[in-house]
């Protein structure tokens, strides 16, 4: 009898293995049914590794307006946050633990959300915009601010403008003969994290897109990358 219930315990066991294995691929399944067709990201929406170097290395780092801007830059080209949220960070938003780093993130909404800065130059960059800028001890104050003297109003918080003509600026001294807006920076951390890793649900969670359709334009990677596997090809 022992014997006869072990081998219906592992009919069991394999009939639940079978049901999952369904389940998910019913799942996976229904997921792609929903997606819309999506039309590709053409090459003008975002910057090629080449072209962000170029545009990083447009602030003079020698002056608060330069250090200021560059870890502006660094933080929309890694973190892929939207205009929006880079002017709602407050200096208390830049988290520290150990070795690890990350942002609070205010999103569309009112919704809040963590985004992990895993790159060490934009970690660097936004410490030594804190540590020349006067105020990282202040942390209800926001994290990026107009420079002393400059700004047209007393706000201590960046305007949309301010911050769509710092990126025309760097575009434009760097040579890129592209209409580079914020946005354009978001293409760019979107697609090249999707080449970088291929998976479209890791892109998703990364830029904080409920929708999965919204993600799905940065799939034009995976393109590129089978055609240079088929140009590899000689058989």
């Amino acid at each position: 009898m022992a014997i006869i219930h072990l081998r219906l315990a592992e009919k069991d066991i394999l009939l639940g293995e079978k049901l999952y294995q369904l389940y998910v691929l019913f799942t996976e399944l229904n997921d792609m049914g929903n997606y819309q067709q999506v039309k590709e990201l053409s090459r003008d929406k975002f910057l090629t590794p080449d072209e962000c170097a170029r545009l990083c290395s447009g602030p003079k780092k020698n002056s608060l307006l330069g250090i200021r801007d560059y870890a502006i830059l660094k933080v929309f080209l890694n973190c892929g946050l939207r205009r929006v949220e880079l002017i709602r960070l407050k200096v208390k938003d830049f988290c520290r633990q150990g070795e690890n780093y990350w942002f609070i993130v205010h999103s569309k909404g009112g919704e809040v959300d963590e985004q992990d800065i895993m790159n060490p130059r934009t970690i660097d960059a936004v410490q030594k915009y804190l540590s020349k800028s006067g105020h990282g001890d202040q942390p209800d104050e926001p994290l990026f601010q107009p420079i002393p003297g400059r700004a047209k109003t007393p706000s201590k918080e960046l305007c949309r403008t301010s911050i769509q003509r710092l990126v025309k600026k760097y575009t434009r001294s760097a040579g890129i003969n592209k209409d580079v807006h914020v946005h354009t920076l978001r293409h760019t951390f979107g697609t090249e994290l999707q080449s970088l890793q291929g998976d479209i649900k890791v892109t998703q969670k990364a830029m904080r897109h409920k929708n999965l359709n919204s993600t799905m334009i940065y799939l034009h990677t995976n393109r590129d990358r089978v055609k240079k596997g088929l140009a590899q090809l000689n058989l």
